[in-house]
């Protein structure tokens, strides 16, 4: 009985040093978040906005904008929509980010989406918007009159 009772003890201090434990060494990893909002102005422009909600700025990528149609992948995947960022974005600086676009066609929904990266370089949180442009159809004017009909000589 003894014999049994020590190799139990035995058995279960050996499974117990062999549990999986956090190196000292080993960091905590930090959370980084993002929000990105999308204005769309009447004067055919759009005002872009990204800044961390927690954590560090390390780097990040970014679509400005796009045809929505365009966008072929499955924008509920974070995996797919984070490797199109990486694909087809531009390096950000720095945090917040504004930008103001202009001259934007309207008549087709516009896609704009942001990654950030933590210190290791690897990325760890993913936004995207679906916006609508505002503003006057290409070549139409509020300044410019052509005339009158009864002005016009036939």
């Amino acid at each position: 009985m003894k014999r049994f009772l020590l190799f139990a003890a035995a058995a279960t201090v050996a499974l117990l040093s062999g549990c999986n434990k956090p190196d000292e060494g080993e960091q905590t990893q930090e959370t980084i978040t993002v929000s990105l909002t999308v204005t769309p102005s009447d004067d055919n422009s759009a005002t872009i906005s990204a800044e961390l909600t927690e954590g560090t700025f390390h780097g990040a990528k970014i679509i400005e904008m796009m045809n929505f149609d365009d966008v072929t992948i499955d924008l509920e995947s974070e995996i797919q929509l984070t490797n199109y960022v990486i694909a087809n974005g531009v390096d950000i600086d720095q945090m917040p980010y504004n930008k103001t676009l202009t001259d934007i066609r309207i008549g087709q929904d516009k896609f704009t989406a942001i990654i950030v990266y933590d210190a290791s370089g690897r990325a760890v949180d993913v936004e995207y918007v679906k916006w609508t442009p505002l503003g006057l159809p290409d070549g139409w004017s509020t300044d410019n009159n052509p005339g009158e009909l009864d002005e016009i000589e036939w």
